[in-house]
């Protein structure tokens, strides 16, 4: 369960990094978890109810990630210096990472393929906003459909990304990770976010009452 929980928590990681450049806002996403494994599919159950709230300005992103009752993360990514924070709690305790992403990318395994994206005309509304469906193939062959709009700039600084090749921002999208699928979509979508709000959430302070701990000994707990 806690490698199947961090599994999940870290593909946030990787995804938040795709939002770092855009202008203000606050986005809530509805996370569904389905599976065919019925081991996996017993486990989905303690995630019912999951959301992600991404909040963006000032060059910065975060976001929070509330799975159930198992656990919960916050990743605050700074576009300029390239710094993040990440910050888990519920069964494994409160624990803090300050990191880069140099130091993430170096744990990546290389991709020898870039994936394939092919943009569509077919559209639909989602939290009030007109999108339209691209279809990402990455080096195996498996498809992933993103739903983007084009009225929400999106900038990744991840060039080798799939979403970086979006010409919007993907308000609905699904990922598979190890026979498990999680499917994002926005519900709710503001295009603002004031002074305090930016201070207060996108900062990269460690809270009191967690405990700090390096990105391979974050790593290494099951992941």
């Amino acid at each position: 369960m806690k490698k199947l929980a961090l599994l999940f928590a870290m593909t946030i990681v990787t995804s938040v990094m795709s939002f770092a450049q855009m202008k203000k806002g606050h986005i809530i996403y509805d996370i569904e978890m389905t599976s065919d494994d019925p081991d996996i599919a017993m486990a989905v159950m303690m995630f019912s109810g999951s959301k992600m709230n991404l909040y963006f300005g000032d060059n910065k992103a975060r976001t929070d990630l509330d799975m159930g009752s198992v656990i919960s993360m916050t990743t605050v990514v700074d576009n300029d210096t390239e710094e993040i924070l990440i910050l888990m709690g519920g069964m494994m305790g409160e624990k803090a990472v300050l990191t880069n992403s140099e130091e993430m990318e170096a744990d990546q395994e290389e991709v020898e393929e870039e994936p394939t994206v092919k943009l569509t005309n077919e559209t639909k509304e989602i939290a009030g906003y007109n999108c339209k469906k691209a279809v990402i193939i990455d080096a195996d062959g498996n498809e992933m459909e993103y739903w983007y709009t084009e009225e929400i700039e999106s900038i990744s600084t991840d060039q080798k990304a799939a979403i970086s090749k979006l010409p919007g921002l993907a308000l609905e999208y699904a990922v598979d990770r190890e026979g498990m699928m999680m499917s994002f979509k926005a519900s709710t979508v503001e295009t603002t976010l004031d002074k305090k709000t930016i201070k207060e959430k996108l900062s990269l302070e460690i809270p009191e009452g967690y405990e700090e701990m390096t990105y391979d000994e974050f790593t290494s707990m099951g992941m």
